[in-house]
């Protein structure tokens, strides 16, 4: 591919900017279409984003023009049944619903989960639908994808942009693993329901939107240094996505009840947004960069270890603003870092055995031990320094300002922004920032540190100082 294919104004994500807001993406949901800016095709099975007060009572006045009918399982646990699964239940009499009701206080998206309700399902019901927010979602996607069921998503927290996706993320095996899944052909959500969730639940949603500051970055940088598929209108729609998003911080505060519950609304609408962009890009790259690797690990370690872990939320928003800051330390200068010595294959081994556990043979083979070396790197950073020069260090340098406001409105929020404020210890942070990448082998800031050979030296500095306020 050709200098100009990567670095043309047509692959900056502001070329697109008017294709991005939410009034005409709505107006593509259902369809597929030629994308203008890559020329893929995207496909977006969602058909329906709705918002209304008594949504819970009033959502089968939706179904049929979804082609629904007949009869119905709800997916819900202990929490979103009093949170407006009772109500759902009402609302979809005439459907005849069935509750399957979770009341694992671990529950995650894992195999008992998954088995749990696919067991539930033996009377064949036609449709199904998920009353809850991240894992109720992904329980009930998983099992819609496996029986080629259609469902529908009921939101009662804006605490992940999940919703929308048509990929699950599962813990397979106690490993967190990418796998197939169903859009919901529908997605509703109610202001009440939403402003009621706790408050720690609202600070994960806007911990969730914030860590497509670092995936967009990383996704653009992963395209010029390996080609990776790339399209700038799905990059716009995330980007505007992550302002209005912002816009709505001090809204979302604790104390703000003024305008709480139409910011719930908004931060649903950006989360959905940001979903509706994965469905169309068919990964979850769009949204997903090196803080969703630090996430993972962090929470694959917790199951690991009989830990009661934190929303999904709260740990990729401290993994943004932890890749904010790896990002100043690598280009903040405006310059492309020097280069380290990469660490000895073997140690690489002897490390990734010791904080993956019983897990590190899968890590191992999803991974190799040496980062690209020689022609290949030499080729790959100058396309990054290519990338820098061009729109990088404007990128990077707005993080100076943007670190401290996101981590004050995520505390304003009730929100943590260091990992010791979820009882992570410093050996524990070095880990998941040193060697999250071996979740899956994608292209993201740690990634990128790796190849500078800087990575386990900020990891190092950032574990250290995090708990002392010396970093952010």
């Amino acid at each position: 591919m050709s200098d100009i294919d990567y670095f043309s104004e047509k692959q900056n994500p502001s070329s697109w900017y008017h294709l991005a807001d939410l009034s005409t993406v709505k107006k593509w949901l259902g369809s597929d279409m030629v994308c203008p800016a890559c020329g893929r095709t995207h496909s977006i099975s969602t058909k329906m984003m709705e918002e209304s007060d008594n949504m819970a009572g009033r959502i089968a006045d939706y179904l049929p023009e979804l082609g629904l009918s007949g009869n119905c399982v709800v997916v819900m646990d202990e929490n979103t049944k009093r949170a407006a699964g009772n109500k759902l239940m009402s609302g979809l009499e005439k459907y005849n619903p069935r509750a399957v009701t979770f009341a694992r206080d671990d529950l995650h998206a894992d195999e008992q989960a998954l088995g749990t309700l696919l067991m539930a399902l033996g009377e064949k019901p036609d449709f199904l639908v998920s009353c809850g927010s991240g894992t109720i979602t992904d329980i009930t996607r998983y099992n819609a994808y496996m029986t080629d069921l259609p469902f529908v998503s009921y939101a009662t927290a804006a605490s992940v942009d999940g919703f929308a996706s048509g990929s699950t993320p599962l813990l397979v095996n106690g490993f967190k693993t990418t796998c197939p899944g169903k859009a919901p052909v529908g997605i509703f959500y109610d202001a009440g329901v939403l402003a009621g969730a706790p408050d720690s639940m609202t600070a994960a949603g806007f911990g969730d939107v914030l860590a497509k500051i670092i995936a967009l970055i990383d996704w653009r940088l992963a395209y010029v240094a390996e080609d990776e598929p790339y399209c700038p209108m799905i990059a716009a729609i995330v980007d505007k996505a992550v302002e209005q998003c912002l816009d709505l911080a001090d809204d979302l505060a604790i104390g703000n009840d003024k305008n709480r519950a139409q910011a719930c609304i908004s931060l649903m609408d950006t989360l959905s947004l940001t979903g509706i962009a994965m469905q169309m890009m068919g990964t979850s790259r769009p949204a997903s960069g090196s803080d969703h690797h630090i996430s993972h690990l962090l929470e694959i370690n917790d199951i690991r270890n009989h830990k009661k872990g934190s929303l999904h939320g709260d740990k990729v928003g401290i993994g943004t603003l932890i890749g904010m800051s790896m990002y100043l330390k690598l280009f903040g200068n405006g310059d492309i870092p020097e280069q380290r010595p990469h660490l000895a294959a073997d140690l690489w081994e002897q490390e990734v055995r010791r904080v993956y556990g019983p897990l590190a043979d899968q890590a191992i083979a999803k991974n190799t031990p040496y980062p690209p070396r020689g022609e290949e790197w030499e080729r790959q950073k100058k396309q990054i320094s290519h990338a820098m020069d061009l729109y990088g260090y404007k990128y990077v340098d707005r993080f100076r300002t943007l670190l401290p406001y996101a981590r004050d409105r995520i505390t304003a929020m009730g929100g943590p922004v260091r990992p010791d404020q979820l009882g992570y210890t410093r050996q524990e942070t070095y880990d998941a920032i040193a060697y999250g990448k071996e979740v899956r082998p994608k292209f993201t800031t740690l990634r990128l540190a790796e190849r500078f050979g800087w990575l386990y030296d900020l990891a190092e500095e950032i574990a250290n100082g995090l708990p002392e306020g010396k970093i952010y």
